[in-house]
């Protein structure tokens, strides 16, 4: 799966690192959105919609060529927006149908549930020192969503444990789309950027046709007026970069480094989406959260060490 040469590493790594702060700004702004302004599913419908235009336009620039341009294995797009679309509906539901301390905890497994799939779909070896790092970034969101979303607050009533059930679920068609996309297309010679554009506009489609079919039943979830200023703002920043270069930059991130060891890096969203929450939205910083972010660092700091050390062990001999 990772064939991509190791020259790429560091930008992966930026480009991972901007992903969480990317996903971590989109939490905040995606609970203001859907509690303020907007339906939860027209917000999960429109996001992957909205940043198609300049994707199309990056795919032009980058590869000098249409990205809609034949041959394109439209099933097997379809197949892969069809496993974005089955994230952000099991993840909208998860979050409305789960308690938040309960939702918080299991989220915070990505990288085991990464990591188990990557496992029984490509069976390939982990990279060094992944189990640790695991464990610390497990433990490290935990502290920090834990701190951030206090037991009681906003709970959706006692729905078993359904809503868990189906942010786990979220987390399986995630990590099923990040590696079957670079299973599937890279290897036919597809860039980051186009494979990016055309399966997100996939997703965004059918995220978009199931969103009008509830509208059908329930015309109130369209918005009824024009939204203010502050809306349009963040609802654009949650498409351009949450749900636009955020999923390019985690792309070629999993090229490079594969699902598990970019999961890790995306631990750190709970830690930016504090930070954001403070800065813009009035929260507070605690000193558990400062931990958790700090674990989650230590333990992806030692990985890379490790690697590093393989890495120039290897160029000796």
């Amino acid at each position: 799966m990772n064939a991509a040469p190791a020259g790429g590493r560091p930008l992966a790594t930026l480009g991972l690192v901007a992903t969480a702060l990317l996903w971590g700004a989109m939490i905040p702004m995606t609970h203001a959105l859907a509690t303020r302004y907007f339906d939860p599913f027209f917000v999960s419908a429109i996001r992957y919609l909205i940043p198609a235009p300049l994707l199309v336009g990056m795919a032009f620039l980058f590869d000098r060529a249409s990205p809609f341009r034949p041959p394109v294995p439209v099933a097997m797009v379809l197949r892969l927006g069809g496993g974005m679309a089955c994230f952000s509906v099991f993840y909208t539901i998860g979050i409305m149908l789960s308690e938040p301390v309960r939702a918080a905890i299991a989220m915070s497994c990505g990288p085991l549930v990464a990591a188990l799939l990557t496992r029984a779909m490509l069976r390939v070896p982990l990279a060094r020192g992944f189990w640790p790092a695991a464990v610390a970034a497990v433990i490290g969101a935990s502290l920090v969503a834990l701190d951030a979303v206090r037991p009681g607050a906003g709970s959706a009533g006692d729905h078993g444990y359904v809503g868990e059930a189906l942010l786990v679920l979220a987390m399986v068609s995630w990590s099923w789309y990040s590696i079957r996309v670079q299973t599937w297309l890279a290897p036919h010679g597809w860039s980051q950027m186009r494979i990016t554009c055309l399966t997100s506009i996939a997703g965004g489609l059918l995220i978009c046709s199931l969103f009008a079919m509830l509208a059908v039943f329930d015309p109130l979830r369209l918005p009824q007026a024009m939204p203010p200023a502050p809306a349009i703002g963040m609802l654009a920043w949650v498409g351009i970069g949450g749900a636009g270069l955020a999923i390019l930059f985690w792309n070629y991130g999993v090229s490079h480094v594969g699902v598990p060891v970019a999961t890790l890096y995306t631990s750190l969203a709970p830690v930016f989406s504090v930070l954001v929450a403070a800065l813009f939205f009035g929260s507070q910083v605690t000193l558990q959260q400062v931990a958790g972010g700090i674990l989650i660092l230590a333990g992806v700091v030692r990985m890379q060490w490790l690697q590093m050390r393989a890495l120039r062990a290897q160029k000796i001999v």
